[in-house]
């Protein structure tokens, strides 16, 4: 750890683990940083990311701006305690269990994480400025490492198969919110736009230039769903199946 407390490491480490000396004095002394989450969290979820400001915060605990500022410096920081808090608690990993089914395990955080996106979308339009280090985010980290190492994965191998994972989970999750926000401003059902799409393809896919995707045309393939989803976590759960089919694989071939 560094040793310099104005570094920016250490301070997002007193930030998110609450080491950081709350203020002893101030008119007010019942605000607290989780208070303040926990608004910011509110107006996100309600509203989206672009509506959280210190300002409104402030305004939503009945509290002057300035008091926000004796507990977190500015909005990024909120942002990112936000995002730690409402990762929530990830599904248990049975670190000493050595039979149990290892991949059920991370089908099951694959669709918690999902689950944890889609109560708390605006999760997905901060960006990853640095890797995670609040113990909400850690937590989920850990939980995935678990049942990979038990399952044979070797140490330098771990941390990229859960990159990899997060980064899945997180871009599917991103283009299931993208497209409902799409519907909603275009005050359409996910039937109606998954409708029109199939109408266009049929108007534009030609067997002589696409001929893969004029037999799915043919084939039924894009036919409406009307998933929220559009279908993306059938298509996140078949990718994430054939990850841990190749991982299965992999680890075999370590045996011999």
């Amino acid at each position: 750890m560094p040793k310099d407390a104005n570094d920016p490491l250490r301070r997002r480490v007193a930030l998110l683990w609450k080491t950081a000396a709350e203020p002893s004095r101030g008119p007010r002394p019942t605000l607290s940083l989780d208070r303040i989450a926990e608004a910011g969290a509110r107006i996100a979820d309600a509203e989206g990311l672009e509506a959280v400001s210190m300002q409104r915060v402030a305004r939503e605990l009945g509290y002057s701006t300035m008091s926000l500022y004796r507990h977190v410096p500015g909005k990024e920081q909120l942002v990112e305690v936000m995002m730690d808090s409402c990762a929530g608690t990830p599904p248990a990993a049975d670190a000493d269990d050595d039979e149990a089914d290892w991949r059920q395990e991370i089908e099951t955080w694959v669709r918690a994480l999902w689950d944890t996106y889609v109560r708390h979308p605006w999760m997905l339009r901060v960006p990853i400025g640095a890797p995670p280090i609040g113990p909400g985010q850690l937590a989920w980290f850990e939980a995935a490492l678990r049942p990979l190492s038990r399952a044979g994965l070797r140490e330098e191998n771990l941390v990229s198969v859960v990159v990899f994972l997060l980064g899945a989970v997180r871009q599917f999750a991103a283009m299931s919110s993208d497209l409902a926000e799409a519907r909603a401003r275009g005050q359409v059902s996910a039937t109606e736009a998954e409708a029109d799409y199939e109408a266009a393809l049929r108007d534009v896919v030609s067997a002589e230039r696409f001929p893969m995707l004029a037999q799915l045309v043919h084939d039924g393939t894009f036919q409406p769903t009307g998933r929220p989803d559009s279908g993306m976590l059938d298509d996140l759960d078949f990718g994430v199946q054939r990850v841990l089919d190749g991982l299965e694989s992999y680890l075999r071939r370590q045996e011999v």
